[in-house]
Order: C-alpha cells, then structure tokens, then sequence
C-alpha cells in the first residue's frame, strides 16, 4: 500500500495522530514486563493490566490474528491483536499499521503455546506513523554509506551498534563513580581556545567575531585541566569532546570523546593503577564480570581487565613481538629498519621512528590489557623525563586488542624546563617543514608556563579514547560505528510533503497554517 493511499485510509477512520495525540500513559517498561512474567508457562494469561508504548518492528498475519514485535527501547515484546477482542472497526486500523508506526497498547501479558512470551491488546491507539518504508529489519541497512546517512535507522535495527552506543554512556556513568567515589571532580574546560594544546595534533581555526581573532577548537583539555591543578583542585577530570582536523578512517574521526583524568602528588605509576581500577570497575558495573566475550565477526576474544595489567617497554615490545632490537640504536640505523619493515616516516626524530616501528610491528600482536612505557622523551613535551634516564619520558599509552585506548604520564610541572621543551618544538617545525613539510608539533603557550610558575605539585594524568574503548568493548571494527552521528554528504531528495502536496495542504487547512 502506498504512503499516500494509507494516510488517507487512516483519515477515513478517524485516525490522525498528529492531531489528537499528545501524549500516553505508559505504566510500565517492556523489560520490566519481561522480568515480571518469566514465570508464565506456555498458554497461561496473566490477569494483570499494562499501558505500554513503542514501535513496531516486526509483523506477521493470519487471517484473524496478528503479531507484531513491540520494542520501547528497553526491550521487546510480541503482541497478539485477535478480532474477537478489538472488533471490526479496531481492526480496520490493525490492517493498516506498519512497521515503523509507534503505538499505544493497552493489554495482559501471556505466554503462547509455543511459548514466546507476549502482549494480548485488549485496545491500543496510532501514535505516529511512518512514512517511509523500513529496510528489512533482520538484515537492518547493508549499504555502509546509506547506514551512516540514516543513521537513526542502523541505531535502531542494528543491535551490535545499538547496544554499543547505549553501553557507552553507562561506561561513562561508571567512570564517574568510580572518580566522584574517590573524590575527584569533574570541570569544563573552554572548547574554544587562544593556543591549542595538549597533544601533537593539527587543529581546527575558527574566528571569534566578538575578539576579531582567530580560535582553536580543543584538541585535549591537558592544560586546562592542569591549570586546575595550579588552583588547588588536585584531583580533577573531564568527559571531554575534542577536536583534531586529521584523516577520518577506520581509528580516527576529527570529533571524540576522551577522558582525561589529572591527579596531584601522585606518578605514572599511581595513574597506570587508578587507570585499570577504573576500568575494571567500569567494565563489571556494565557487563557484570571483569572479562568480557567479544564477538569480532565470528571470530571470539575474551578480554580480561581483571588488574594488575601487564607494563612492558616501548623497545622491549618491538623485540618481543617483532624480535628486532633497537635499544641503543641511533636515528639512521633505525631509519633503515623502518624501510626495511616498509614504514613510512617524515619525522626527524628519533623516538617517532621508534614509534612507528612499534606501530608496525608490536601494537597488532597485543591482545590483552597492557601498558607500554618508557616512550623517548623527544615525543612527550609534556610529560616528566624518566627518573633513571631522561632520554625516555615517564609516559605510558595503553592498548587493548590491537588498539591504542590512552595516553599518560607523570606530567611536566616544571615551568623553566616546559618552556624548554615548547620552544624546541618550535624550532622543530621550523628546521623540518623544508625537508618533511608540516609536522605535529606542540606551539609554544606561555599562558600555560605562567601558571606553571605559580607552582603545581608533582602530578600524573591520563586520556582514554572513550570511543575507541567501545570499539574493543563492542567487537566493531570501525570508530565510525560506536559514534552516534557523523558527517555525511547532504543528499538530494524530496520530502513527503514535496510529494504529496495534498497532504500538505491538508495540514495547512486543519491547522490553519495560513
């Protein structure tokens, strides 16, 4: 039946949602229905009356009776619409719903004969109808394209991705917890920002109209959040939404959610503990175990976050899972191991090839929980040289099944060195833009030194890519998935109403609109 042919059948009714319902009283949820009547044996009818409220998704006829999978969004369940309950005209409407309409129901819970446990309606009300048709909602959308496009769509028929980006928000909430618990607190750091900072990455520009200057979008809340700690918030972190104008693949996307979590008198040491506490706590308040089954495709991981979590070098790992040495080695001798293993580089230093060779040969081997330390010192401006050999940094990243998750360290509090370190950055992109072109690079911020000069205490920080998180946590292979709307391309195509400019019209009419 065409789209047209079945409004104006629904209007022929008496049924117009858009005019006459504003609302429904739901009493109950379908998971709490589900919990309350796992009991009922096949073909026995609870006495028990509910109001529930959802879209369906699913519907078979036969004859007389129907059967429609309800979901309200905390689950679903069957309802069975019989003619001898609702009557002729009541049935008039149940021919004419959709998948895809959303509805009222007001029934008794039962369980069938072949026990599938369900709604019997014993009245229900049109809420809203769609006007287009749904894919079929077993295989939900296959086009990748098409299913970021409508992605409201692939959030509702594809489960993985659903329950992905619903479970996300509760890892989320966890963290939180588990912070506040410890009594951490949650600031807001400026999104718009004079020097951007925090990480090696390129920016967005705006302009600042009020200021006439241009701005940065935050790339990290790093220096934000440790100003926070110069004002006597010493345990500090932030949900964060950044920004970084970099490639868009199967592991990035220029917009993410990260935490970042800054704690004074503390190390890397304490962090790299507080990290796989939070967690793991995380983990079992959203999965109820410390170790989690992961479906990639057919293809099954148990992850196990179950602390302590393994701590093993940056160069350790390459020999250990690339068996190449290259402790002690210089930059042309690792340059030439980075050609022969094919990586490309266009950095001058010596710890991104390390980096690099790490990325290549290490990082896809690593399964389980782990941290990798020890990184060279010329690629962490802003973490505290190692205690026992400053040409490595006392930085930590962590990877979980072949991904990198976060990125810590015993931070940099001392100003005269900071400035040190900025202004080689400096002089870096400077001498390398000829020979490499444009390299990340961290742009001098005196404002950042100043604060650092009225005195921050010894303290360790941390950022977790909560997307990328998800993507372990989840099984799905691109970042792209496990976020709830990215850019697309705008499409030309025509509405309803520019279709149908009678049921325009009678829009304009009932609602005097003109």
């Amino acid at each position: 039946m065409s789209i047209k042919h079945r409004f104006w059948s629904f209007i022929e009714l008496g049924i117009d949602p858009y005019l006459t319902e504003y609302r429904y009283n739901v009493t109950e949820s379908l998971a709490k229905i589900r919990e309350k009547y796992s009991y009922l044996k096949n073909g026995e009818e609870s006495q028990d009356k509910h109001s529930i409220a959802g879209r369906i998704m699913g519907i078979r006829r036969h004859g007389k009776i129907a059967f429609m999978v309800l979901d309200d969004g905390t689950a679903e369940i069957q309802l069975v619409f019989r003619y001898d309950i609702l009557g002729d005209e009541k049935w008039k409407i149940v021919e004419l719903l959709n998948i895809g309409d959303i509805i009222g129901v007001f029934g008794r819970p039962m369980r069938t004969l072949r026990g599938e446990l369900s709604i019997l309606v014993e009245d229900f009300k049109v809420l809203s109808i769609t006007w287009r048709d749904y894919p079929e909602k077993w295989h939900g959308i296959a086009d990748a394209e098409k299913r970021y496009r409508l992605r409201y769509l692939d959030i509702m028929l594809n489960k993985k991705v659903r329950s992905a980006i619903v479970n996300m928000y509760r890892i989320e909430k966890a963290f939180r917890d588990f912070l506040d618990a410890k009594g951490f607190i949650e600031i807001h750091t400026p999104k718009l920002q004079p020097v951007y900072g925090g990480a090696l990455a390129r920016p967005f520009i705006t302009k600042m109209y009020a200021l006439n200057r241009d701005v940065y979008l935050s790339i990290a809340p790093e220096t934000y959040l440790k100003r926070s700690v110069v004002a006597n918030l010493f345990k500090v972190y932030e949900i964060a939404v950044c920004f970084r104008n970099e490639d868009i693949d199967a592991q990035h996307y220029p917009e993410f959610v990260q935490i970042e979590i800054y704690q004074a008198f503390a190390d890397w040491n304490d962090m790299m503990k507080l990290v796989e506490d939070m967690v793991a706590y995380a983990v079992k308040s959203v999965y109820g175990d410390y170790k989690v089954e992961v479906d990639k495709n057919g293809d099954k991981l148990v992850l196990d976050f179950t602390p302590p979590w393994r701590r093993i070098s940056l160069e350790d790992a390459i020999e250990m899972f690339g068996g190449i040495k290259v402790k002690g080695k210089n930059y042309e001798e690792l340059l030439e191991i980075a050609k022969q293993l094919g990586v490309e580089i266009s950095d001058p230093r010596k710890g991104k090839l390390l980096e690099k060779i790490f990325e290549k040969v290490a990082q896809p081997k690593i399964a389980q929980p782990t941290y990798i330390t020890l990184f060279p010192r010329d690629i962490s401006p802003l973490a505290r040289p190692y205690r026992e050999n400053p040409e490595y940094a006392e930085r930590f990243e962590i990877y979980i099944d072949g991904l990198e998750i976060g990125n810590g360290y015993s931070e940099l509090n001392n100003p005269i060195v900071q400035y040190y370190f900025f202004a080689k950055e400096e002089e870096l992109r400077l001498k390398s833009r000829e020979k490499f072109g444009e390299v990340e690079y961290h742009p001098m911020d005196k404002d950042f030194i100043r604060a650092l000069e009225y005195g921050m205490p010894p303290t360790a920080g941390v950022g977790i890519g909560i997307y990328r998180f998800m993507m372990v946590l989840s099984g799905l292979s691109s970042i792209k998935d496990v976020i709830p709307y990215i850019i697309v391309e705008q499409e030309n195509f025509k509405t309803v109403a520019e279709e149908n400019p009678d049921i325009l019209k009678y829009y304009v009419e009932k609602l005097k609109l003109e």
